[in-house]
Order: C-alpha cells, then sequence, then structure tokens
C-alpha cells in the first residue's frame, strides 16, 4: 500500500511539472507569411500556393480557433490563457500574390487574417493597390495593418522620422480605408524600447515582431512574437508542431 501511495503521489507530481512546464513555454502562434507564389524553392520567404491552401485546410478540418489580431492582444492585455489551438496569421510587406492566391483560401475556409502593408509600395509592381486592399478590407476577413512607409531599419531611425514611418503609415491607411490601422510589425522584426514608445505614441494597440529571443517577454503587446512559415512548413507535421504554441520555445532553446 505504502508503495502505491508513493507512485501516486509522483504521479501526481508529474503532472504538476507537465502542467507548470505547459504553462510556462506556451506562446499563442502567430503565423508570419510573406510572398504566396511559386518562388518557394529559391526563397524562404516564399510558400507555394499549393501548400498555403493544404495548411489552411489543415487549420479549418482541425477546427483551431483562427483569431484576429484585436483577439491575441486583448488576451495578452488581460494576462488571460488563450482557447486550445488559438491560432493568428498574418502577412508581411503586402505583395500582390497575397490577394492573387491568399485571399481566395482564406474566404473559402473562412480564416480571418491580417495583411502588414509598406504603405509606399502600394501600387508598385508586385505589390498589393489599393483597389486589392479596399476589396479586402471591406470583406470583414481580412485585417489592414502597417508595416510602415518605407520599410526602413526603425531603431536607426532619427526622432524626425521615426514618427513619420509610424504615424504617417497609420494616418494614409485609415484615411483611404475608413477603418482603424490598429497594429503594426517592425520591418525585419526590429525594435527596442524607443521604437516601441514611438509606436504606443502613434496609436497603435499593438506591434508584431519576429522572434526576439527566449529572454523577451511572451505577453509584451508591442513586440509579439510570431513564426515564420517558410517551405519547411510544406511537411503538415511540421506545420503542426509550429502552430501548436510550443514552437516558439523550442526554436529559442533549440538556436541558443
Amino acid at each position: 500500500m505504502k508503495k502505491i501511495v508513493i507512485l501516486i503521489i509522483l504521479v501526481l507530481l508529474l503532472a504538476v511539472a507537465v502542467a507548470v512546464f505547459a504553462r510556462h513555454a506556451y506562446v499563442v502562434p502567430v503565423l508570419m507569411y510573406h510572398a504566396i507564389d511559386y518562388n518557394d524553392k529559391v526563397s524562404k520567404l516564399s510558400v507555394s500556393p499549393e501548400s498555403f491552401e493544404r495548411q489552411m485546410k489543415f487549420l479549418h478540418d482541425r477546427k483551431y480557433n483562427v483569431v484576429g489580431l484585436d483577439k491575441i492582444v486583448s488576451y495578452l492585455e488581460k494576462k488571460e490563457r488563450m482557447p486550445a489551438r488559438t491560432v493568428a496569421i498574418t502577412f508581411d510587406d503586402g505583395f500582390y500574390n497575397n490577394y492573387r492566391y491568399a485571399y481566395s483560401v482564406l474566404k473559402k475556409y473562412g480564416l480571418p487574417a491580417t495583411i502588414f502593408v509598406i504603405t509606399d509600395k502600394i501600387g508598385k509592381k508586385g505589390f498589393l493597390g489599393w483597389d486589392e486592399i479596399k476589396e479586402m478590407s471591406d470583406s470583414g476577413l481580412i485585417t489592414i495593418g502597417s508595416h510602415t512607409m518605407s520599410h526602413c531599419w526603425l531603431p536607426d531611425a532619427d526622432d524626425r522620422k521615426l514618427p513619420k514611418e509610424l504615424t504617417g503609415s497609420k494616418n494614409i491607411l485609415e484615411k483611404r480605408l475608413g477603418r482603424k490601422a490598429d497594429f503594426i510589425c517592425y520591418p525585419l522584426g526590429a525594435h527596442d524600447k524607443r521604437v516601441e514608445t514611438a509606436v504606443k505614441e502613434a496609436g497603435y494597440r499593438g506591434g508584431f515582431a519576429t522572434n526576439p529571443g527566449r529572454f523577451e517577454p511572451s505577453d509584451d503587446v508591442f513586440a509579439i512574437k510570431r513564426i515564420r512559415i517558410s517551405r519547411s512548413s510544406d511537411n503538415l507535421f511540421v506545420f503542426w508542431v509550429e502552430s501548436s504554441g510550443y514552437y516558439t520555445w523550442i526554436k529559442e532553446h533549440r538556436d541558443d
């Protein structure tokens, strides 16, 4: 009997340890895409249209809780645990192929997403024009966020250029789309406390980075970590791991 009691206690302690680890290691997966095109064999920033559709079907069929960035920020602000299988989808740069290949798939499966656009690039070759941006924004499925005006390295921007990059892009988007632009993602993930302060002063609700590192908090709404999706995610097992909520912890400790 004594051995059984000891075994039960050990099992309970193990269960508690696993639960504590899971809570500590979990980071809500915010998926980061760039181009959806056929350059995936040569560019780490490209995902093929076929692979993208398989990934979206995976999220849909397995009933993931795919939410907009407003929900992610709200949960983090309140320090609340998000529902299981919560995930968000984002795109950086505002490439035209996001409209050509990704938008129809997102509509097909009813999955919300955010596209962060570089306002100086709108209408340029290879990038979204205002017609596509407005159509997607008006759909209610796609949120348009800021990726600054020129995609500059924000920590090096002087006190005159920094607010222009942040406020200028926000104002342009809000004026043209008739709705708030509450979120920004940092070009190349680059930010520091000065940049974060300027983002807050510009009126943004949240700022999205790439993966700042294991020593950076996972609940800072102005440095939200994201997971880059590339051709390695063609393998749906890899994509499942990346969208599990534990991949950020794995990557940060693996890289160290």
